[in-house]
């Protein structure tokens, strides 16, 4: 078990051992979810514009800065 404290402003630092499990970094963004009293970690992975626009291949033109942050969350949110 690997031990963090939580700083006066709620904040944590993830130990070294953790963000290597994960192959974590300055940037990276992780997902918090509870569940029954316990909190799960999960890496949020970073998707590519050209990847997300690739499923799409011809069928649809750039949508904007607004909808390249939305289709990020959608593919986020999809993540098991």
């Amino acid at each position: 078990m690997v031990k963090s404290k939580i700083s006066s402003k709620g904040q944590i630092t993830l130990p070294k051992r953790v963000r290597e499990a994960l192959g974590v970094g300055p940037g990276d963004e992780v997902a918090f979810e509870v569940r029954e009293g316990e909190v799960v970690l999960r890496l949020r992975k970073r998707v590519s514009l050209r990847d997300l626009l690739g499923r799409f291949r011809g069928r649809v033109a750039y949508p904007g800065e607004e909808g390249e942050r939305k289709a990020r969350e959608e593919a986020w949110a999809q993540e098991p």
